[in-house]
């Protein structure tokens, strides 16, 4: 077994291997997402139908497919990957079809439409088994197992451990109840409606929470359980399956999809010395559209791969790929411009290079392109506010607003940081060390960049596509303003890419090792111990910035400082140890290996530096505390009420309180607990708000209402009640309900004689309006 390249079609492991013994990595993964979901009072039978649902209503129909259209990859891990990715886009084209006509609760109906296909008609029975099997070897099915191991627990154990599930909780997270929303949303209407303010078109990228929706509908739980607790967790091992298969897929060795395994569960392992608000990126649960998005876009990206650059290929893998990108551009405005920055600069090169451009270059970029501005228009909201500046993502990087004195927020200041254009000294000083050091920690998300190091990359049209893929992601980072600073999502998408070249680079080095094995050991341990220094040095150096200006730059550029210390140390050792050690020719590869070890070291460090501090075991937050009763009511609401309800209820700010103009207009009770369309609600993360970011100095998040009419409205229905104020909520917006708050302001007992009192938790009446 060759540590670098794949073997012949005989497969990569010896043909005898019992499939039982390859079975027996995943034990693990699986025992730890058990013990973890019932730590969090998943119950078991919710665990085993969601499993059930996932296997045979997702992944199986997605695998039959993908080698209906295509071809297997040789090997059931990597066709449990790609076949997922194409099971939920199959699944996400049934959502839609049975919604729109009302059928959803008869939605279970589409998949097994697809395993009776499968198994009735002969000339596709055959895609049940695999015809040139491929085995990978016993030591990638272990990584890939460890890792998803590690995911999984970090998950359960850590996020979903902070995060508990209404009404369990004192607080939460306002972006959680958020798609909550939209989920409860997408399980009875398409195009759907925005929740929070009935009767008007949602403008998000809701595609993962449409997919929420359609797991809903088939396997009959609640959507908080599915969305607090059951979809992220076959998403993460799906992940890391189909970004190790994209690796091997660029890189030819088998053991690349290891290193990417390890590279993105690594940092994981923090969550499980302490807990947090979210994993260490790529992957998010409070971002379902991140995830759900770049794990689309890295299955696109391996279907254009072999399209491009694997000679002819079945027509089928052309439907594959648009259809795989659009579900990720439906998800992500972000992944769409990156993939078409990746065609467009392969398609440049080999323009260049033969003075032709081959017509499946033509048409990927045409279908890209045609695919990013359809999803832009369509379904890739919540880009309204957003502007072009240079370098604005630094101004919310630790340590800025001190080095530089600068307070611009977000979405303000300019065509360029405004700190590099003060006319001060110190504040360009401050603004470039802030600069060096976000760098840094996007150090795995920059190290694909290594390709432009070999000759033999530079002259390979799939290295110009990785590159053009890198670089449209962090033109996206660097150049785009977001009013929530949204473009970071552009550099978390192209990790998978930047891992997958930097995997390819580091096959390229190992070939020119003689004993490849002891030498990866080697590198190995050198690279853990390396980052593990720089580590070290990093946090050494953290320290409450105070003084005047100087004093704050030079405080906050000391890691910087310890970084640079540490690599001339190590590039004068480093003759030396690589005679010692017999490593000449891989300084580079421990330079990369080094690069990508520090994030997983650091955030290992800073948990553990956490955990010393008494960190809250679970979210709690003055500004999005949730009272029992309020609760309660809604969840008695979601029970009594029809799923098309509208609901009129004065809680569209939070924390609890009179709901004052400049209000932070995140308020998702009704609309996420209770799962019911509301009148008026939260408005902050809509279209209309979002444009209006810095109006009167104020953050988008606390603009007034988009909808005054309706505030006004729900204000007098409640305060001062009239039979002709009710009557316009019933017959001119269809309320049926009102969600009474009282923390949330004053209401009027008279309201009692003209609305039927249906139920009161504490400070929380709940009446019907009746015709």
């Amino acid at each position: 077994m060759t540590l670098v390249d794949d073997l012949p079609p005989t497969g990569l492991t010896a043909p005898s291997a019992r499939p039982m013994t390859r079975l027996l990595p995943w034990l693990l993964p699986l025992a730890v997402a058990l013990i973890g979901l019932l730590t969090v009072d998943v119950p078991v039978t919710a665990i085993l139908r969601y499993a059930v649902y996932f296997a045979a209503g997702v992944a199986l129909p997605g695998v039959l497919v993908l080698r209906a259209l295509w071809r297997s990859t040789g090997n059931w891990a990597e066709d449990l990957g790609l076949g997922s990715v194409v099971g939920i886009t199959y699944q996400l084209l049934g959502w839609a079809l049975f919604t729109l006509v009302g059928w959803q609760q008869a939605l279970v109906v589409w998949p097994v439409l697809v395993l009776a296909l499968f198994a009735a008609v002969p000339g596709l029975r055959r895609h049940w088994r695999i015809a040139d099997p491929k085995p990978l070897p016993p030591t990638w099915t272990w990584g890939l197992a460890a890792a998803a191991a590690v995911m999984l627990g970090g998950a359960t154990f850590g996020v979903f451990a902070y995060h508990p599930m209404p009404p369990a909780g004192t607080a939460y997270y306002p972006d959680l109840l958020f798609h909550l929303s939209m989920v409860n949303e997408l399980t009875r209407s398409v195009p759907p409606q925005l929740p929070q303010v009935a009767g008007h078109q949602l403008d998000y990228h809701w595609f993962a929470n449409a997919d929420m929706a359609g797991a809903v509908d088939i396997t009959r739980l609640s959507p908080i359980l599915v969305l607090y607790r059951l979809w992220l967790l076959p998403l993460l091992v799906v992940g890391l399956l189909v970004f190790a298969t994209f690796a091997r897929t660029v890189s030819r060795a088998w053991w690349t999809g290891v290193l990417v395994a390890v590279v993105i569960a690594a940092p994981q392992l923090a969550l499980l010395v302490d807990n947090g608000v979210d994993l260490a990126p790529p992957f998010s649960l409070i971002s379902p559209s991140q995830t759900f998005g770049m794990l689309a876009g890295t299955a696109a990206a391996a279907f254009v791969v072999e399209l491009l650059f694997r000679g002819r290929q079945p027509k089928g893998l052309w439907v594959l790929a648009l259809s795989v990108a659009v579900v990720g551009g439906g998800s992500k405005p972000t992944i769409l411009p990156i993939l078409v920055g990746a065609v467009g600069l392969s398609a440049l090169f080999v323009l260049i290079r033969d003075r032709k451009l081959p017509a499946r270059f033509i048409a990927a970029g045409a279908l890209l392109a045609a695919a990013a501005v359809g999803t832009l228009v369509t379904v890739a909201g919540s880009t309204s506010g957003s502007g072009l500046q240079l370098l604005a993502i630094v101004k919310l990087q630790g340590g800025y607003r001190a080095a530089t004195g600068d307070a611009t927020p977000a979405a303000g200041g300019g065509l360029i940081l405004p700190a590099l254009t003060s006319g001060r000294f110190l504040s360009v000083v401050g603004a470039l060390v802030v600069l060096a050091l976000m760098l840094v920690a996007q150090s795995v998300a920059l190290a694909g960049y290594s390709l432009l190091g070999r000759r033999e990359l530079r002259r390979d049209p799939l290295g110009w596509f990785l590159l053009g893929g890198l670089i449209a992601g962090w033109a996206g980072y660097l150049l785009v303003d977001h009013p929530s600073a949204s473009e970071s999502y552009f550099v978390r998408s192209v990790v998978p890419i930047s891992l997958a070249a930097t995997g390819w680079l580091a096959a390229l080095w190992f070939k020119q090792v003689a004993d490849r094995r002891r030498a990866a050991v080697v590198v190995g341990v050198l690279a853990a111990g390396l980052g593990l220094v720089y580590t070290a040095a990093m946090l050494a150096s953290r320290m409450k910035v105070r003084g005047d200006q100087l004093d704050r730059v030079v405080l906050v550029a000391r890691p910087l400082v310890a970084v640079l210390a540490v690599t001339v140390v190590l590039v004068l050792l480093w003759p030396l140890a690589a005679k010692r050690l017999k490593l000449a020719g891989l300084g580079g590869a421990v330079a990369l290996a080094t690069i990508l070890a520090v994030p997983a070291a650091s955030t290992f460090a800073l948990g553990v530096r956490a955990t010393a501090s008494h960190q809250a075991k679970s979210f709690t937050s003055p500004q999005w505390r949730v009272h029992p009763d309020e609760a309660a009511a809604a969840l008695w609401l979601a029970r009594n009420s029809r799923p098309r309800d509208v609901v009129a209820s004065n809680t569209w700010c939070r924390p609890a309180g009179p709901q004052r103009p400049g209000c932070d207009a995140r308020g998702y009770l009704v609309s996420g607990i209770a799962g019911r369309r509301t009148l008026i609600e939260g408005w902050a993360y809509t279209q209309q708000a979002m444009s209006r970011q810095g109006a009167n100095g104020k953050r988008y998040t606390n603009q007034p209402s988009p909808w005054p009419d309706r505030v006004a409205l729900t204000n007098q229905a409640l305060d001062a009640p009239t039979p002709a104020v009710l009557r316009r909520l019933r017959e001119q917006y269809s309320v049926r309900w009102l969600y009474a708050d009282l923390y949330d302001g004053p209401v009027s007992p008279r309201l009692a004689r003209l609305a039927h009192l249906r139920h009161r938790e504490q400070h929380v009446h709940i009446y019907e309006l009746t015709r």
